[in-house]
């Protein structure tokens, strides 16, 4: 029987410093608090689903360095029940990392330093050596993994050769995106979507993808009469199962048939601590859902409310109710 997540993607540790608001250039300006935590899409979504009450193995896949950075990575991961024994370690390099400036206003300004996640390539997806058939494979996130975002000759990515290698192993794909205006960033994506079960993405990285406005601030929903079309072409490029678009307010999924939605409450600005990790949780709940074997209803429900929930704590992952009580 299949079972377990493979996270795979990049690793890194984001340095926080809170000021009251970003400098000037030449500018100075005082830090009231710093603190470290362990970030990128694979640890935040597996850090989430072990916060969630997933009870099956997890697998951190990836490139780290042979630093202090890589020792937090597995300190954290012991902590959260994830296996790092598949983690490629190079004395070369440096463990990526980001610095993140927390203005008061609650507006975020990163920096980011690839490091070994420069790395990141075909052999960094080890699924030959498990013991057990994983039922998941979560890559995240596309556009900055290294040598994976690479064309080959057949131009094709390095990272569509892993998830295909993943499909004939019968493991479920979950692509998901960043906001990143990389100015490749709609050929990398659709060179995955025919091996490609589900993609992942909100609706800042929609906009970006289709180069389409299909938010509306205003009325603070989804367009989507807009977004039907959008999607029907996203399918003529190979997606398998299904698109799932996320936003504050609701969730869109759409298969080739038919979409189904559900939408939340609007939480009150007062109760937003934090809105960094919410698309993390939200697919961390969505993995959980199709894991689980549960309906794509139940699941996005489950998802949007974990969204919701790391919206309520200053973290970007973990700190979430079990799954049971979302």
């Amino acid at each position: 029987m299949q079972r377990g997540i493979i996270g795979l993607g990049m690793w890194c540790v984001d340095t926080t410093y809170k000021i009251d608001n970003l400098p000037d250039r030449g500018k100075l300006e005082a830090i009231s608090n710093t603190f470290q935590c362990v970030g990128g899409g694979p640890s935040n979504v597996l850090t989430d689903l072990n916060s969630l009450g997933f009870k099956h193995p997890m697998y951190a896949m990836g490139s780290i360095g042979l630093d202090t950075d890589a020792s937090i990575i597995k300190k954290h991961c012991r902590e959260n029940k994830i296996e790092t024994k598949y983690l490629i370690v190079s004395n070369q390099i440096s463990t990526s990392h980001t610095v993140c400036m927390f203005e008061k206003q609650k507006e975020r300004t990163f920096l980011y330093y690839p490091g070994a996640n420069s790395l990141l390539d075909k052999k960094h997806f080890k699924i030959n050596q498990l013991k057990i058939s994983p039922k998941v494979l979560y890559v995240g996130y596309i556009t900055l993994l290294g040598k994976l975002d690479k064309f080959d000759v057949d131009k094709k990515t390095r990272l569509s050769k892993v998830l295909k290698k993943a499909k004939s192993k019968n493991v479920i794909t979950v692509l998901d995106l960043v906001s990143n205006k990389h100015p490749k960033y709609k050929n990398i994506i659709e060179s995955s979507l025919p091996f490609t079960d589900y993609l992942l993405l909100n609706e800042i990285e929609a906009e970006i993808l289709f180069n389409k406005k299909i938010y509306d601030f205003n009325k603070k929903n989804l367009n989507q009469k807009i977004l039907i079309k959008l999607i029907s072409k996203v399918f003529k490029k190979g997606i398998i199962r299904g698109v799932v678009i996320h936003s504050p307010t609701e969730s869109l999924y759409f298969d080739r048939s038919k979409k189904i939605y559900t939408k939340s409450k609007v939480l009150p600005k007062s109760r937003v601590i934090n809105s960094v990790g919410a698309g993390d949780a939200f697919c961390a709940a969505f993995i959980f859902g199709i894991h689980e074997n549960w309906d794509i209803k139940k699941t996005l429900k489950k998802a949007h409310a974990a969204g919701t929930s790391m919206m309520k704590v200053n973290a970007s992952s973990g700190n979430l109710p079990n799954i049971s009580k979302l």
